[in-house]
């Protein structure tokens, strides 16, 4: 590597100790965005967890994934969302990013992470509750899953059923999701938090033609 940069190989990866290796690629990987999945088991007990890996698959069908870690121990929210089908993900702004975080506590099957951290949920017309506090959350329904076996995680594809917006200003008429009108929080690593904001936005790129800033739409 040219300069003064750091330049770092598969063995020093090897040497590492394992939480300065994990907060290493998981930072890596740079932003993205933080939501909780509620899902609920068959004695009726909530469950919320953090999520920072949603991503979207495509739009028409909507589908989202999610990433699991290996099946190993329980996990109530995978368990939860494929013995149901069903679960919610809500994205998490700022004025409830502490106690998001600490839904990632080890807690008892039998205890709702909602009541232990002090959220609510609230019931729509969706067989799984919406986190009460987020601006932003969409009902799923489970459609597969994949294992990745070079390190046994499972990608879970899910559908998007309905999705609740209550700040009708953050959606823009071309269809476009202001999150930062909704405070939407991102992660990088395991623990650290930031608020985004917008730079600009730029027209679809035309080989024959240099890049073009877009106007910014009006609101519906």
């Amino acid at each position: 590597m040219a300069g003064e940069g750091l330049h770092f190989k598969s063995a020093d990866f090897e040497a590492w100790e394992s939480r300065y290796r994990a907060n290493f690629f998981n930072s890596l990987g740079g932003y993205k965005s933080f939501n909780l999945l509620i899902s609920r088991n068959s004695e009726g007990v909530l469950n919320a967890a953090p999520f920072f890996s949603v991503q979207h698959i495509g739009s028409n069908p909507p589908l989202l994934s999610l990433i699991f870690r290996p099946h190993t121990v329980e996990r109530h929210s995978l368990e939860n969302f494929r013995a149901s089908g069903l679960a919610t993900i809500n994205a998490v702004s700022a004025e409830i990013v502490d106690q998001a975080h600490q839904a990632a506590a080890k807690y008892p099957r039998e205890v709702s992470e909602l009541e232990a951290v002090g959220l609510n949920a609230v019931q729509r017309d969706f067989s799984i509750p919406f986190l009460k506090e987020s601006h932003l959350g969409i009902g799923l329904q489970w459609v597969s899953e994949q294992k990745i076996h070079a390190n046994n995680t499972l990608m879970v594809v899910a559908s998007i059923l309905e999705v609740h917006l209550n700040k009708p200003e953050a959606l823009l008429n071309d269809g476009f999701i202001e999150q930062h009108r909704l405070n939407t929080v991102s992660v990088n690593g395991l623990d650290t938090y930031y608020l985004p904001k917008p730079l600009k936005r730029l027209a679809y790129p035309e080989s024959n033609s240099k890049p073009k800033e877009k106007a910014w739409p009006k609101k519906n």
